[in-house]
């Protein structure tokens, strides 16, 4: 927590708000010592359950599977720290036993696990590793020998990955315990109260053997454990998890986990659903268990309403974005309040799944899935959703923020604020959200409103606005409007692909001291949300592109991504795609006319051209400045 000087800072001044109908203005007032707290990345955790038979065959099919990388690359080409953990169900049934050695201990083959987490480590993303797996029946032949057999599983993963990368490769890896081991679906080895307090126990013990020692300081390097996962409902039916509270409440000292992982999703699809969820259920823990009250506490899936393939339509457009916002954003505001949530570690949405027909918006997901069956050989095609786009607002955020503001548009509808800052006097960088009530749209509000927004600034600066709104970036919609094909033909797709970002909505210098920019919201149907963003011309320029990378989609088509580098990205405008077809040829800006201010571009030129040739990408900030160029690539279909 500290307090930042105004006259240091790009801050939002004053937020007014204008009934059209009236003449009385709702003065917003900040005060000029706003307290900034450090923000921790608590909601870049995402999950899914592959599709398919539980067992080594069925996971290996499921992962890898063209469209399940694809997706992979999809969400890794999100702005830096959008998403960096995967939590993926059964991810260890890619272990395959081989057999018992003379000692009668199991032998493994780790191969097509190393190259799933290695496809991860070259995107970026880290693993949540959940212990829950039975390769070649091997706890279920001996259930005697859990606790030994466990506890060398977990040791064996822990120290292949260490000789394999060093203890720096595995150092954003997370760790938690079976999920959800009180439902029947889910408990495949049939725990018991007992046998289940020995399985949590002999995990621990894995993790802290599978170690290696630190030489500055001669220590082992300690692996947080998170557990239990669990539904926390009514005692006589979720008996696991409770029990591993009464075994942690005992002697908090020899709590097997470190964080105290648990599932609460909301029931009418609202944010406030989960927060409130997650209030009452850790009250209850905290009245039966007080001891647990010095463990930090994450909800590892965090949605709106369970049952991810339930077709809803909320979940196809803006709606889903502005729940997960205003999530995140009540998340803060509990976790600043100093209550039940003030231990929060983390969120996670478990949103990740390949959506299938007819529901390839409506589900549960960050992007609608097409399996594009009509072509020879068959292909996937994505589409992002605006809650994908809703992610990549959020890396956005400054490093600290204030306490969410509540502005009242009417006797009905409030505003989300949140606002974020970054640097100091020399290097200045601010971010603030803007959310408008969860509703269901598209519709205008009664009212005409007017937020003025004076910013006060030190020096040169330059501000950059983008909204998410029903309809203008709502790619569901263009689908609809065409029929809802199941096969989009490529100019379908392009238009789709055209509404999936960010809408650029206002960008420019601010040459005075009190510059103002109206966002009149009578223009904006509910729901939106905006991200302002200004920047001092002081502020770290853009660095080039990095790990620029090409891959097939289909026949004459290609997904490209690349990568930003931390604290460079606060200030960029848009990312320009430039390509050759051979080495003599001029370079041609193929994405002339897009808004790309995420790190992927689909390519799918009009016959007779190729996309055989010489890529580069550059990225161009808030004042028309451009990075240097990526590395070049040369991409030759086969």
């Amino acid at each position: 927590m500290e307090l930042w000087p105004l006259q240091l800072l790009l801050l939002l001044a004053s937020l007014r708000v204008h009934p059209g109908h009236t003449h009385d203005h709702a003065h917003a007032h900040y005060s000029e010592d706003v307290v900034y707290h450090q923000l921790p990345r608590f909601w870049t955790s995402v999950g899914f359950c592959p599709a398919g038979e539980i067992n080594h065959h069925g996971i290996s099919s499921a992962l890898t599977s063209p469209a399940l990388q694809l997706q992979l690359r999809q969400l890794a080409a999100l702005p830096v720290g959008a998403v960096t953990h995967v939590r993926i169900h059964w991810l260890l049934e890619l272990v395959q036993f081989l057999e018992y050695d003379q000692q009668g201990v199991p032998r493994y083959d780790f191969g097509q696990f190393d190259n799933f987490v290695d496809l991860l480590q070259q995107l970026q993303l880290a693993p949540v590793l959940e212990f829950m797996a039975n390769p070649g029946h091997v706890f279920s032949n001996n259930v005697e020998h859990n606790a030994l057999l466990w506890e060398h599983f977990v040791k064996s993963i822990i120290n292949h990955q260490l000789a394999r990368h060093g203890a720096a490769r595995l150092a954003n890896w997370r760790y938690e315990t079976w999920n959800e081991p009180d439902v029947h679906n889910y408990n495949r080895l049939n725990f018991t109260a007992d046998s289940y307090l020995e399985y949590v126990q002999a995990v621990r013990r894995g993790l802290s053997q599978g170690s290696v020692r630190r030489k500055s300081r001669r220590q082992q390097h300690y692996r947080e454990l998170r557990g239990p996962a669990g539904l926390f409902k009514a005692e006589q039916r979720h008996p696991l998890c409770w029990r591993l509270l009464e075994l942690c409440e005992a002697q908090i000292s020899k709590c097997p986990i470190d964080i105290l992982s648990y599932h609460r999703k909301g029931e009418d699809g609202s944010a406030a659903g989960i927060v409130n969820a997650s209030l009452l259920l850790l009250q209850r823990i905290y009245e039966d268990y007080p001891q647990l009250k010095q463990l930090p506490v994450s909800n590892s899936e965090a949605d709106p309403v369970a049952g991810w393939g339930t077709p809803r339509e909320f979940q196809s457009d803006v709606r889903y974005a502005a729940v997960l916002l205003s999530n995140v954003l009540l998340h803060w505001q509990a976790k600043l309040s100093g209550g039940a949530l003030a231990q929060l570690e983390s969120i996670s949405h478990d949103n990740a799944f390949l959506s299938y027909h007819p529901h390839e918006f409506t589900q549960r997901t960050l992007l609608a899935h097409f399996s594009m069956n009509n072509t020879q050989p068959p292909h996937a095609q994505f589409i992002q959703k605006p809650v994908f786009a809703a992610l990549g607002l959020l890396a956005k955020l400054g490093t600290r923020a204030a306490r969410l503001e509540q502005i009242n548009m009417d006797s009905k509808h409030s505003v989300q604020v949140l606002r974020s800052v970054s640097g100091n006097a020399g290097a200045q960088y601010m971010a603030t959200i803007f959310l408008s009530p969860e509703q269901a749209g598209p519709q205008l509000t009664e009212f005409h409103h007017k937020y003025t927004l004076n910013m006060s600034i030190a020096n040169e600066s330059a501000f950059i606005t983008e909204l998410l709104v029903p309809q203008q970036t709502d790619p569901a919609h263009v689908w609809q409007l065409a029929g809802s094909p199941p096969y989009p033909n490529a100019t379908l797709r392009e238009a789709m692909r055209r509404a999936q970002t960010p809408l650029l909505y206002k960008s420019g210098p601010i040459w005075q001291y009190n510059s103002e920019l109206v966002v009149n919201s009578a223009s904006l149907p509910l729901p939106w949300v905006m991200l302002l963003r200004v920047c001092a011309a002081s502020w770290p320029k853009l660095k080039r592109p990095q790990r620029l990378s090409i891959v097939a989609v289909t026949k004459r088509e290609v997904f490209i991504s690349w990568s930003e580098q931390p604290r460079s990205t606060q200030c960029l405008k848009s990312y320009e795609v430039w390509f050759k077809q051979h080495a003599n040829a001029n370079w041609q800006l193929i994405s002339q006319d897009w808004h790309l201010p995420y790190t992927s571009f689909q390519y799918a030129p009009t016959l007779p051209d190729s996309v055989n040739g010489f890529y580069k990408v550059r990225g161009v900030d808030v004042f028309n400045e451009t990075s240097a160029f990526s590395q070049i690539v040369e991409y030759l279909e086969l």
